[in-house]
């Protein structure tokens, strides 16, 4: 039986998702699934579970996904980005959080990113290497208007969770038959005001391909979830009620582990489930 597991958008409500796939990857271990298949903020934890570093995970998240040194809007009047992946990906590269590259790398088990192509809109469900596996992270997770397009071998992407925002349909056209989807959203939770805003100021910024992907994206994904629950392939981990979170974008700290501890929380509580 082949299993895969899913990943996918939430800004920071992906503390949910790592606190989970940390719980997994302990319980689990790395090889249990055969591919995973993640895009935005989801790239960082797959990652991570594939090189069998859960602490790390956790570490990152709990201790260095706060404060301004992520998410700054004061950055706009300076050269920075107001996402600062670059800030990520340094302490990916360090002493702090080091991803282990070559057990990445010579896993058995399938990483897929998806990124979305800044020219035509459309999914790119890219293999990371090597050379590319850091900017490809960036790519995925380059939230419009809070970060610019990133080059990938000379192309420009944006977040792929525009183009997918949870890529199950792409684990089941390559045949996995058990999938397990890691979702951090509640039923019904598909608006925020902030999102709103941000869909009439893309329609001005960016180009009508991108602009079509923000304006469709919630009943895209309100028909992806309807498509996910009646599938008997596909099993669901996601929070029954409201995270503490206030927004996407929230970096407190307080309220970020306790995000981080409702998620570990749920992947036990599915664990132990018939």
């Amino acid at each position: 039986m082949k299993k895969a597991l899913v990943t996918g958008i939430g800004g920071l409500r992906g503390a949910y998702d790592a606190g989970v796939l940390a719980t997994l990857c302990r319980e689990l271990g790395p090889e249990y699934f055969h591919a995973h298949y993640t895009c935005s903020v989801g790239v960082f934890a797959s990652t991570f579970f594939i090189s069998n570093q859960p602490d790390n995970i956790e570490n990152t998240w709990r201790n260095h996904v706060n404060g301004r040194k992520l998410i700054n809007f004061r950055n706009i009047f300076s050269d920075r980005e107001i996402l600062d992946l670059e800030y990520l990906i340094n302490l990916f590269q360090t002493d702090t959080s080091r991803l282990d590259l070559e057990r990445v790398l010579t896993s058995p088990v399938s990483l897929k990113y998806v990124l979305t192509h800044f020219d035509s809109g459309n999914p790119l469900y890219h293999n990371p290497k090597g050379n590319n596996l850091f900017e490809s992270m960036k790519a995925s997770s380059a939230l419009p208007l809070l970060h610019s397009p990133v080059e990938v071998d000379g192309v420009r992407f944006i977040d792929g969770g525009l183009s997918d925002p949870l890529p199950v349909n792409k684990a089941l056209q390559e045949g996995h038959d058990d999938i397990l989807v890691v979702y951090n959203k509640i039923h019904g939770f598909y608006t925020e005001m902030w999102f709103e805003l941000l869909q009439r100021l893309m329609s001005l910024k960016y180009p009508p391909q991108i602009a079509r992907l923000i304006k469709t994206y919630h009943e895209r994904l309100k028909q992806l979830e309807e498509e996910i629950e009646h599938n008997p392939r596909i099993r669901i981990i996601r929070p029954s009620k409201e995270l503490p979170l206030r927004s996407v974008v929230d970096t407190d700290k307080e309220r970020i582990n306790y995000t981080f501890d409702i998620g570990i929380q749920d992947a036990k509580r599915f664990l132990d489930s018939p």
